[in-house]
């Protein structure tokens, strides 16, 4: 058995795929690929694979990271991915499949970047600034008690660049995606939204990273 990474793109209409069906496509993937995959022991014997950071339903993603493991010690990864990519649909394209670097527990933040297209004079650059230089930006979060608690979010957004174009405004952004804090961005864009009084004709969200603490790819 041969333990696999690949890293994947996740573009277009496939943002439309939820988390359980692209377990249930990868599946299919395998399949018309003849790829033989290790499947768990037991009872209930099924096929391993691990999305370590599952992306949110309508984000698109150029980073996106997948674990299985194979049978076949001798097939090169290289040749997993040809094989992959030979039957994968427009919109999801595997870039990378290595051997796993890096344990799960090591993903710390991710990088996004967001455009909002609007007409809006609301969604200027100038009016972002200004609310993101708030002294506290609070948003509601679920608890694991399934309650609401107020959080200031504020301390964990790291803005690392703004443009506004004649009908857009784009945002790169990174925010934590760790086992202890992990804040989606849609949570700024809702905030900002009440800031602003306003709401974009359309919202585009890629993940463009996925980090370690000292600022690494994941791998």
């Amino acid at each position: 058995m041969k333990k696999l990474r690949a890293r994947f793109k996740k573009l277009d209409r496939a943002k439309y795929i939820s988390h359980l069906d692209l377990y249930r496509f990868m599946q299919r993937t395998f399949k018309r690929a003849g790829i033989s995959v290790w499947y768990t022991q037991g009872f209930n014997p099924h096929l391993y694979i691990m999305f370590p950071l599952p992306l949110s339903l309508g984000f698109e993603s150029e980073c996106e990271i997948m674990d299985f493991n194979i049978n076949d010690d001798d097939l090169p990864p290289q040749a997993v991915m040809e094989k992959m990519n030979a039957v994968l649909p427009e919109g999801i394209r595997i870039t990378e499949i290595y051997e796993p670097v890096m344990k799960h527990t090591e993903i710390d933040s991710s990088e996004y970047s967001i455009e909002l297209v609007s007409s809006s004079e609301k969604f200027s650059e100038e009016n972002f600034r200004s609310f993101m230089d708030m002294d506290r930006i609070v948003i509601q979060k679920k608890t694991k008690q399934k309650t609401m608690k107020d959080v200031d979010i504020k301390p964990f957004i790291d803005i690392l660049g703004i443009n506004r174009t004649d009908s857009s405004l784009k945002i790169l952004l990174r925010m934590p995606s760790g086992s202890s804090v992990n804040y989606n961005p849609s949570l700024l864009l809702d905030a900002f939204n009440r800031f602003s009084e306003s709401e974009p004709d359309i919202t585009k969200i890629n993940r463009v990273r996925i980090l370690t603490a000292n600022g690494e790819d994941f791998r």
